[in-house]
């Protein structure tokens, strides 16, 4: 029940709401402003603000740099990872499935081209090793977990299945599936899953990276199976429906440093601005004290001189 509360308040407020994207500005301006008020207090309005703008966007411009390069144990593209109204995935990498003859194919030269697509553990560089020993590498687990990510995306695009279990077909698929699993029906006492259509690679998925894009894409093999229970509720042997398609995906490495880039840049200008303000009205105050002094002394002048 608390895990179900927790979820709930978390998804109560989504990223696109203005309570969402005025969190952080009413945030800065609370902290910011408290130091501000101390400021003025001390120098006045303007030299208080041209102060607080300095040390703040000179800290806010030393952390985008971390957020940005990253640093000693702390890789880059963390801290600022969205701008406001984006989810905190939007600049995330990704992988976006796609079929042969799809508008998104025709970006991919390699589309064309299968001979260009080796097994993952070669892709990674280890095809004279063993599997049992390249799965102990780091680098080849990242890229096997990587490209089993993409094996669920073009899964999920080949059979899209609602939380119900009912795959989302448009009718002539649909009839073509359900006159397969009619003729491939295992007995006459069998009866449907309440998943009734599935899909999964039939093919192991190789890699390779584009000829014309240099995006990293991945392909598998998928066949629709209707799924079948006997007259105690065991599954069946699935059946399969449909004819297997090659599906494709492309790695979107996505721009997560694009955020802390801009923070940086802004800060950055918004710190010189600043300097530049409080420069101009330290250099005021003293042509004011000079001239102070300077009309003392001249009072001072005996009038008989």
């Amino acid at each position: 029940m608390s895990m179900e509360l927790i979820v709930a308040v978390e998804a109560a407020i989504p990223a696109d709401h203005p309570a969402a994207m005025l969190a952080v500005p009413l945030g800065i301006v609370f902290f910011v402003g408290s130091v501000f008020l101390l400021l003025w207090s001390n120098y006045g309005a303007k030299k208080g603000a041209a102060i607080t703008g300095v040390a703040w966007f000179g800290f806010a411009a030393i952390m985008g740099l971390f957020w940005w390069f990253g640093g000693p144990g702390i890789p880059a593209g963390l801290g600022v990872s969205h701008l406001p109204g984006q989810g905190n995935s939007h600049y995330a990498s990704s992988w976006y499935a796609f079929e042969p003859g799809s508008e998104r194919a025709d970006f991919f030269t390699s589309v064309n081209n299968l001979n260009d697509f080796v097994d993952v553990k070669e892709y990674a560089g280890y095809g004279d090793l063993e599997r049992e020993e390249a799965q102990q590498r780091p680098f080849f687990t990242s890229i096997n977990g990587s490209v089993g990510q993409a094996v669920d995306r073009m899964r999920e695009q080949f059979l899209p299945v609602d939380a119900n279990g009912v795959a989302q077909i448009g009718v002539s698929r649909r009839e073509v599936y359900e006159a397969d699993a009619t003729s491939g029906r295992p007995d006459e006492a069998a009866r449907r899953a309440p998943t009734f259509f599935t899909a999964r690679n039939v093919t192991d998925p190789t890699a390779t990276d584009d000829r014309s894009t240099g995006l990293r894409l991945v392909t598998a093999q998928f066949q629709a199976y209707a799924n079948f229970l006997d007259a105690d509720g065991v599954p069946l042997d699935p059946v399969p429906v449909g004819e297997p398609v090659d599906w494709f995906a492309f790695f979107d490495p996505g721009q997560r440093t694009l955020p802390a880039m801009l923070w940086t840049l802004i800060s950055l200008g918004m710190f010189l601005v600043s300097l530049l303000w409080l420069d101009r009205l330290e250099a005021k105050e003293k042509r004011l004290a000079t001239d102070q002094i300077e009309a003392a002394e001249d009072l001072a002048v005996p009038i008989a001189q």
